[in-house]
């Protein structure tokens, strides 16, 4: 047990005492604005308040976690031990900063509340995060602190014991394209024919018609080859079905496809499925619920994930629309220009919705890397990407969290502009079960 004095219990303050001890530390916990109750237990304690008390470990709070409104704050670096932090605190605080303020402020991504240039897709830009300015997007940083926080306290009480870091690993995977020719129907078949005959893409030309003629594999068909490579591993895949109307950044087969809803149907007796929410989707409600509807009269199932289209998201309009319609996990958070931890973390954790002030039902689960990320973006080799996955996957084993991946079916493809690729898969998969079975996460 942990006992913390604070002179008001907010909203906020009990979201992030709750995520890093109870979620993170594992520690139960009591806040409490009862000084005889603090001054009278004999468990480990922690002053989280301005009044001088005789307490070993105390903290002077930034003003963040005791405020109902939205305002830009000073995010100056504040170097310690080699490393940077913000929200800094007083010289008597048992750290330099306020690791309670600065993970809340990454938590609820209150600086996207802040930010009104978006990119072609009106999603918040990664180059304006306050860890992407400090060289600190490629670290965990929540986890971290959490890890500092834990051992403070043990320095000052021998006794106190937590939760070490664990490594988990979810392999999540998008249809935003089940085929690359096959399934398409004859008037988007003459249409690509036509575009390609005007490009002079003889070679694409002649691989569709060898596919129509089923004298070649269709490209994109890379179930089998994902179902084999996992095995008996089936609960750490987790697929996301985009079901829109056809559009400009919407392309995948029709959802009344015979063909497509077989796909589904197989894909879902053995695996985890969500709802891929399209393009179109983000500004029109009722598309949303229909294509939840359509992908669970497919399965028979309740969907209850889901990973944006583009990975567009809007807070807190976005995920409050996600809430109204029945979903409860989701898997956007994360960039599409950079790996790394968005929200700061490598744990789930739940959405704070900061215009309401209050915990929501939304369990985020933030993503570290993209395959279009590590080619398209950062323009890495097949040999550089795993460079890159190796550093985050550590970062995750020395902190805890979950690695969670995210890549196309057609990216498996092994051909084309994604030759190689395969490899970076594999030998990713391999080393994240590695490092899960010896971490013992279930």
């Amino acid at each position: 047990m942990l006992v913390v004095f604070a002179q008001e219990i907010t909203n906020r303050l009990q979201y992030t005492f709750d995520f890093i001890f109870s979620e993170i530390l594992g520690v139960p916990f009591l806040l409490t604005t009862d000084l005889h109750e603090f001054n009278e237990s004999q468990f480990p304690k922690i002053n989280y308040s301005l009044l001088p008390l005789d307490c070993p470990l105390q903290m002077h709070p930034h003003p963040i976690l005791f405020q109902h409104t939205i305002n830009f704050h000073s995010l100056e670096a504040v170097p310690y031990k080699e490393e940077v932090y913000f929200f800094e605190s007083s010289g008597d605080s048992f750290l330099p900063f306020d690791p309670f303020a600065a993970s809340f402020y990454l938590l609820s991504r209150y600086e996207e509340y802040l930010m009104r240039e978006l990119d072609e897709h009106h999603r918040y830009p990664s180059h304006h995060s306050v860890l992407y300015r400090n060289h600190l997007l490629d670290k965990p940083v929540v986890n971290q602190w959490a890890q500092l926080i834990a051992h403070e306290i043990k320095m000052h009480y021998p006794g106190f014991d937590y939760e070490k870091p664990r490594f988990d690993f979810l392999s999540t995977i998008d249809i935003d394209n089940a085929w690359a020719y096959k399934n398409k129907g004859w008037w988007r078949t003459a249409g690509a024919f036509v575009r390609g005959l005007l490009k002079g893409e003889k070679h694409l030309l002649e691989e569709r018609m060898q596919v129509l003629r089923g004298e070649l594999h269709d490209p994109y068909d890379t179930y089998d080859y994902i179902r084999e490579l996992y095995g008996e591993r089936k609960e750490l895949l987790l697929f996301f079905i985009l079901l829109g109307k056809t559009s400009q950044y919407d392309r995948n087969v029709s959802p009344d496809n015979e063909e497509l809803q077989k796909l589904i149907k197989e894909l879902s007796a053995n695996f985890q499925l969500g709802i891929h929410p399209s393009y179109r989707s983000t500004k029109r409600k009722k598309e949303l619920r229909q294509e939840i509807r359509t992908l669970e009269t497919i399965t028979q199932h309740k969907v209850e994930a889901s990973r944006q289209h583009f990975l567009r998201l809007v807070l807190p309009t976005t995920y409050r629309r996600l809430i109204k319609a029945g979903i409860q996990h989701d898997y956007t958070m994360g960039y599409a220009d950079q790996c790394g931890f968005r929200a700061g973390t490598s744990s789930s954790f739940w959405f704070y919705d900061l215009k309401k002030e209050e915990q929501t039902t939304l369990r985020i689960h933030p993503f570290q890397l993209m395959d279009v990320t590590l080619k398209n973006y950062l323009k890495l080799a097949p040999d550089e990407a795993l460079e890159v996955i190796g550093k985050l996957m550590q970062e995750i084993r020395e902190y805890g969290g979950t690695f969670i991946c995210l890549w196309h079916n057609e990216s498996l493809s092994d051909r084309g502009e994604w030759k190689g690729w395969r490899t970076v898969f594999e030998q990713m998969t391999e080393q994240a079960i590695k490092y899960k079975d010896e971490s013992g996460t279930n």
